[in-house]
């Protein structure tokens, strides 16, 4: 029963196309959770989203295999996937602050060529499935994402110093509360008082079980600390 069960799955039927969808909706979003969770730019929704229209594709050239009788079910697919990288790489922008934005944008487009493929096969069932779950992964998802994001015990900052002595003075409050100081790069900037400061960026990971906000408020009231921000 089991087996026939199995080998049901692997045609593609309404109950199978709702099947993978879903379990690509699962393994993607595991992988963003635990990448999301160590405080990385591509989260929940941009592993998973890259997950289920993957998926979507190599439904999509089973399907054309299949009613044209022959042919490469991938070939297409993989085709329009290698181009629209070109497309999604150029919403991907890095910030003044090496903030990386425009990850889940690019992803989306990507998911969106998927459907395309689809309806262009006719494969409408799994355009459409495919359509409200990547809906979902875009909006209702951002919600579980951000808290994800929001409760990381890892923070990038950009933080702006009276002078190169402030920052080793935060450094050591840092390492006084269990935190560690990675990845640290300092530039030399001017106030508007015309006095010469230090800005850094800066990765914390912190032992401290708090909300970003409740971080970059106690680690702003330093000494030496001129203005906090996350990044």
């Amino acid at each position: 029963m089991v087996l026939e069960s199995i080998s049901y799955l692997r045609e593609i039927t309404l109950l199978s196309i709702m099947f993978r969808t879903g379990l690509s909706m699962l393994l993607g979003g595991l992988l963003g959770y635990e990448r999301g969770k160590k405080g990385r730019p591509a989260g929940l929704r941009t592993y998973l989203v890259v997950c289920l229209g993957s998926s979507l594709a190599m439904m999509t050239g089973i399907y054309l295999a299949q009613m044209s009788g022959s042919g490469d079910a991938g070939r297409i697919a993989a085709q329009v996937i290698s181009g629209i990288g070109f497309l999604g790489a150029g919403t991907i922008l890095v910030t003044r602050q090496n903030q990386v934005k425009g990850l889940t944008t690019a992803a989306g487009l990507w998911a969106a060529a998927c459907i395309g493929l689809a309806l262009g096969a006719g494969f409408y069932s799994g355009a459409m499935i495919g359509f409200v779950a990547i809906w979902s992964s875009l909006g209702i998802l951002s919600i579980i994402d951000s808290r994800i994001y929001n409760h990381s015990n890892v923070i990038h900052l950009y933080i702006e110093f009276e002078n190169i002595t402030s920052v080793s003075f935060f450094i050591s409050k840092v390492r006084e509360k269990g935190g560690i100081v990675r990845e640290l790069e300092t530039t030399k900037v001017k106030g508007a008082d015309g006095k010469n400061g230090v800005s850094a960026i800066m990765e914390l990971r912190l032992s401290e079980k708090k909300s970003h906000a409740e971080i970059i408020e106690a680690y702003g009231n330093i000494d030496g600390v001129l203005f906090i921000e996350k990044l």
